[in-house]
Order: C-alpha cells, then sequence, then structure tokens
C-alpha cells in the first residue's frame, strides 16, 4: 500500500500535499514543528495517520472512513471532549489511538494515579465504539462495559502538568519496545513493505501478530 512520508523535516504547516494524495494509505508527518495540518483534508483514502511530535492543539480532520490508526503522541493536545467529538464523528471506524505525553492524556506514569488514567480511558472508549487499543493498553471487554454502562462523559479537574517541547517524556511512543534512536531526516513516497526504522514514529506498533 502506497505511503506518503515526510518525518523529521521541521516544517511549521503542511499545506501543500501531492496530487494523488486521496490514493494514499498511510500518512507520517511525524517529528515536524507542526501547529496544524490543512494538507491532510485531501487524503481522504487514509487507514494510518502518524501525527507523533508535533505541536498540534487540534486536528481539523475530515471524514475519515477508512481510518484504523492515529498516533497523535506527545503534541499539545489538552481538550480532551473537543477531541472526541471531532473523532467520533470524523473517524468512525478508528481501532488504534495513541495520545501519550499530551496534556489530555493523565500521566500515570509520573503521577500514579491509575484513577484518573482509567476515567479518560472510558470516556475515550464510551467515544469510539471500534477502539481495540488506546496508548499501551488493549480496549479490554470488562472496560468497554463499563465506559458504555457507567461513565459519564470526562471533564478533567485537575490540574495537569503542561508537557513541553523541551521536556520530552519517555513513554511518547505506544505500545511494545523503546523508542528509536534518531536517525537520518527523510521524507518520500514509497510502497511500504516493512516497519519504519530511523528517525520516524512508531504508529505502526499498534499492529499486533494477529492483525497482518
Amino acid at each position: 500500500m502506497e505511503s506518503f512520508s515526510l518525518v523529521g523535516q521541521d516544517i511549521t504547516e503542511f499545506t501543500d500535499p501531492p496530487a494523488n494524495a486521496s490514493k494514499f494509505h498511510h500518512l507520517d508527518l511525524s517529528y515536524n514543528l507542526l501547529e496544524k495540518a490543512d494538507g491532510i483534508k485531501r487524503f481522504v483514502g487514509l487507514r494510518e495517520l502518524i501525527l507523533d511530535n508535533n505541536n498540534l492543539s487540534c486536528l481539523n480532520l475530515p471524514l475519515l472512513p477508512f481510518l484504523r490508526t492515529l498516533s497523535l503522541n506527545k503534541n499539545r493536545i489538552y481538550d480532551l471532549s473537543s477531541l472526541l467529538e471531532e473523532l467520533s464523528q470524523h473517524t468512525p471506524h478508528l481501532q488504534y489511538l495513541s495520545l501519550l505525553g499530551n496534556q489530555a492524556c493523565p500521566n500515570e506514569l509520573v503521577s500514579g494515579d491509575e484513577e484518573d488514567y482509567q476515567r479518560y480511558r472510558f470516556a475515550v472508549i464510551r467515544a469510539l465504539p471500534e477502539l481495540r487499543f488506546l496508548d499501551s493498553r488493549p480496549v479490554l471487554p470488562e472496560e468497554r462495559a463499563h465506559a458504555l454502562k457507567h461513565h459519564s462523559p470526562f471533564v478533567a479537574s485537575l490540574q495537569k502538568e503542561v508537557i513541553t517541547a523541551d521536556s520530552p517524556p519517555d513513554y511518547a511512543t505506544p505500545l511494545r519496545g523503546d523508542h528509536p534512536e534518531l536517525g537520518p531526516r527523510n521524507a518520500g513516497i514509497f510502497k511500504r513493505r516493512h516497519t519504519y526504522s530511523g528517525r520516524n514514529s512508531q504508529g505502526n506498533k499498534f499492529i499486533g501478530d494477529g492483525d497482518l
């Protein structure tokens, strides 16, 4: 499946996508300085979108009916309610989502507040009924049942530490394995045959052996 990758280029905006953007299934814009990414609106056929390590506070996504994987680790997303409303409307079949390193995602690894993090998970699971994996954990059947039956929409009531670009967390990569060492910057269009390497995101780690 054809992929478009523009990784580690320090770009601040993405407004000039390729003319055939609608044909791409995978888009990786990680390790940039994006505050908005209007060009994504042309990629209507996406199945995987990787936006890790940018400065995004909102998305403004088009309808992406085929999107299954969305990785937003280490951005500046603080309004969880608005994000979930957008995702529920524009990514109705989302299965894999990671928000680690955002203010909207409670940092249980630092604060140790498992209860706060679990409330956050219930809110996300409730909003995205097809979700199978959130951050570093699979969505369990009992979590889904509890979220649908008991939990009201999540509203953050605690003051959380704002994560800045100068203090990157060591947990911003979802799922198995450590964060890769940063390699050469790269950009290009290619047929995907294997997982990424070098200075890149780890959105493909959402895919387990049973999904291949």
